[in-house]
C-alpha cells in the first residue's frame, strides 16, 4: 500500500474524493491511501502533519478557487519540498491561481486530466514499487542483485529499440509499396478506365491511411514502453555509484533534445495525410465518373 498526502482546502474535499476514486480505478496495481485524512484539526496539527509528510510516498496538491490563500496548503507544499518528496500540483481550472510557493520553488502546475495525473503518479511511485517487499530496516538492497536486474533492464531496453526500428522499416516498406501500386494504377487510367482506376486508387489509399494510423499508434505504444523502462533504470541507478542514464538525459534536455518518438509520429502522420489526400481525390474522380454515366 502506497501512502499519498493529499493537500487541499476542506471546501474542495468533494472534488478530491472524486479524484481519489478515479485514481483508484486507473491504478489498480498501485493501491494507495490518503494519509492526510488523519491529520487532526487542532492547533498542533503541524507536528503530526510533518511526520506524515516525512513518511509518505508523494504529495498531491489539488488547487481550488481560493487555495492560493490557504496558509496550511502553502506550508505542506514547502515541507514536502524540503523533505524532497515527489510533488504534483494540479488544478481543476486554469483560472484558479496556484499557491505562491509554486513559482518560488519552480513547481510546475499540472492541468486537470485524471488519466495524465494517474500516469504521473505511477511514475512517481516507481522507485517505491521496485522494492515493495524490501525491509529498509535491514539496510539497502543487495548491490549485486540490483546490478543484475539493472543489466537485465538495459538489455531489454536495447532489444526494444531494435524491434522498434524493425517495425518502422516494415511500415515504411509497406507504405512505399502501396504508393508504387497507386502510381501503377494511375498510369493505367486509359487502359482500365477512369472509374476502375479511381476506385482501385481509393482502396489502396484507404489501406495506406489505415496502416499510417496503426503505425502512429504503434510508435506511441513503443514510446510509452521505452519511457517506462528508462524510469525503472533511473530508479535503480539511485542505488548505484553512478547515474549514467540519468546524467545523459540531463545533458540531452539541456541541449533541447527531441525524442525520436515525436519524429516517428510526425512521419506516420505525414503518410496518413498523404494517403488521405489521395483517397479524397480518387473518390472525387469516381463520383464525377458516376455522375457522367448517369447524366450523359
Amino acid at each position: 500500500m502506497f501512502h499519498l498526502f493529499f493537500s487541499n482546502r476542506s471546501v474542495d474535499q468533494s472534488n478530491v474524493d472524486r479524484l481519489k476514486s478515479r485514481l483508484q480505478n486507473l491504478l489498480p496495481n498501485l493501491p494507495f491511501d490518503d494519509v492526510s485524512s488523519v491529520v487532526p484539526f487542532d492547533e498542533d496539527w503541524k507536528t503530526p502533519a510533518r511526520s506524515l509528510l516525512d513518511t509518505c510516498d508523494a504529495l498531491i496538491c489539488v488547487v481550488g478557487p481560493e487555495t492560493h490563500l490557504s496558509e496550511p496548503v502553502e506550508w505542506e507544499i514547502r515541507v514536502a519540498h524540503e523533505l524532497k518528496k515527489p510533488l504534483i500540483v494540479t488544478r481543476s481550472s486554469s483560472e484558479f491561481p496556484a499557491p505562491p510557493c509554486c513559482e518560488e520553488l519552480k513547481i510546475p502546475i499540472v492541468e486537470w486530466d485524471v488519466s495524465a495525473l494517474a500516469g504521473q503518479i505511477a511514475e512517481l511511485l516507481v522507485p517505491r514499487a521496485l522494492f515493495l517487499r524490501h525491509n529498509w530496516n535491514d539496510g539497502p538492497p543487495n548491490q549485486a542483485l540490483i546490478w543484475n536486474q539493472y543489466s537485465l533492464m538495459v538489455s531489454s531496453s536495447e532489444s526494444l529499440v531494435a524491434r522498434r526500428q524493425t517495425v518502422n522499416a516494415l511500415y515504411v516498406s509497406a507504405l512505399a509499396a502501396l504508393l508504387a501500386g497507386i502510381g501503377l494504377v494511375i498510369s493505367s487510367f486509359d487502359k482500365i478506365g477512369h472509374l476502375s482506376a479511381s476506385t482501385g486508387t481509393f482502396l489502396l489509399s484507404f489501406l495506406g491511411l489505415a496502416l499510417g494510423f496503426n503505425w502512429r499508434r504503434t510508435v506511441i505504444s513503443y514510446g510509452t514502453l521505452n519511457r517506462a523502462k528508462f524510469k525503472i533504470i533511473s530508479a535503480l541507478e539511485d542505488h548505484m555509484p553512478a547515474q549514467l542514464f540519468d546524467a545523459e538525459w540531463r545533458v540531452l534536455e539541456a541541449r533541447r533534445y527531441r525524442s525520436t518518438t515525436d519524429t516517428e509520429k510526425q512521419t506516420a502522420f505525414f503518410f496518413s495525410m498523404l494517403f488521405l489526400s489521395i483517397a479524397l481525390v480518387s473518390m472525387g474522380v469516381a463520383i464525377g465518373q458516376l455522375l457522367r454515366l448517369e447524366w450523359p
